[in-house]
């Protein structure tokens, strides 16, 4: 069985997701890996339409995190959630997003969310 990952690594979109008020006004920069996987083995021949489009991921990725929610868990799943509606094969999708400065008190670190979708 042959196994094919396209991921995109440390994306960083500014966007205003939060449960704080303050998170919806001031915003903050996330950074997103995403890790999409197939069990099917493309047949590699220099055209895009034989793999996976992580410009697609990508363009996915940004329209929704310009939708504010309140949890990150929300929005790493609705990416995983839409990446895996557009493909046109079955995949398993692992999104991971991390708020720089998230507000705990401290003017440092990041809080992570990891997402898996099969």
């Amino acid at each position: 069985m042959a196994n094919y990952q396209v991921s995109i690594d440390d994306i960083r979109i500014f966007a205003f997701h939060g449960l704080y008020p303050e998170e919806r006004i001031l915003g903050n920069w996330y950074t997103l890996d995403v890790v999409v996987e197939s069990e099917t083995q493309p047949a590699f021949s220099d055209d895009i339409a034989n793999t996976i489009d992580y410009s697609q991921i990508y363009a996915i990725c940004k329209q929704l995190m310009a939708e504010p929610v309140d949890l990150l868990e929300t929005v790493a799943e609705a990416i995983a959630q839409k990446i895996k509606s557009e493909l046109t094969e079955e995949v398993a999708v692992l999104v991971q997003i991390s708020k720089e400065n998230p507000p705990m008190g401290v003017s440092a670190g990041r809080s992570t969310v990891v997402y898996r979708l099969d």
